[in-house]
């Protein structure tokens, strides 16, 4: 498992993964861009805008690589967790975020929100790489790597990557998914899972009985090493155990 292809094969075999990983890679300047990488709506008819969520479901779906910039997006939330910067002040967002049914109840929460999420420095990036992991090369390495999974396939990855250390995996939610699977993962250099949000789940197409992992891509390899080496039978039929029965009222 020597390139982003082995890893992503592996994963998809032993875990038999619906749809195959994506990587992303956090870029400083235009310039560190490989030749021959399109940019987000080359060729469209008209302006090509989207969201950054919706941009990684397109690779879930097998876009890419592709590098998007900050005049791309059309969600603040998403600028932000690629690091472009927000696209308008809290207070001109908070319009439209905060009330009932809608993001947040009150300003407080919604800033509050965004900085567990340990934000990246305004305009600290100006583009982002975003591919399937098996279309990447150790020429261009993603930072992160993202898998959609059922819950037991997560589980059996996040096993695998503590199996010999016995680092254990925390999970993130109650904001933004984009916000929780990148600042946050970059920053603290740890694996994290969520269940997300309704906007990241609706542009990733992550379904109800689905999550979302994220890895910093050393520690993904660890994983997958890993994988065929974890417990997958549970001995406890073995075992006479006595059950409780259901109350009648």
């Amino acid at each position: 498992m020597n390139t982003p292809k082995d890893l992503s094969d592996a994963l998809v075999r032993i875990e038999q993964l619906e749809r195959k990983p994506i990587g992303i890679k956090f870029i400083k300047q235009l310039s560190e861009i490989p030749a021959g990488i399109k940019k987000f709506g080359e060729g469209a008819n008209g302006v090509a805008k989207s969201m950054l969520c919706a941009m990684w479901g397109d690779a879930f779906n097998g876009a890419g690589p592709f590098y998007t910039v900050k005049k791309d997006h059309i969600c603040g939330g998403g600028a932000i967790a690629a690091g472009f910067g927000s696209t308008m002040p809290v207070e001109q967002a908070a319009k439209f975020m905060i009330g009932e049914k809608l993001v947040y109840g009150t300003l407080d929460g919604l800033k509050k929100a965004m900085a567990s999420t340990l934000p990246f420095e305004e305009g600290e990036f100006e583009a982002q790489l975003i591919s399937p992991l098996e279309k990447l090369s150790n020429d261009l390495l993603p930072d992160l790597v993202f898998i959609i999974c059922k819950p037991f396939q997560g589980q059996h990855i996040l096993r695998a990557y503590g199996f010999d250390s016995g680092e254990i995996v925390h999970g993130i939610g109650g904001t933004s998914t984009c916000e929780m699977v990148s600042s946050y993962v970059m920053h603290t250099g740890k694996p994290t899972f969520t269940l997300g949000d309704l906007g990241g789940n609706t542009g990733m197409n992550i379904k109800g009985d689905e999550v979302l992992l994220a890895f910093p891509y050393a520690d993904l390899i660890i994983a997958v090493k890993n994988l065929e080496r974890i417990c997958r039978d549970s001995t406890m039929y073995k075992h006479n155990l006595y059950h409780e029965l259901p109350t009648v009222r």
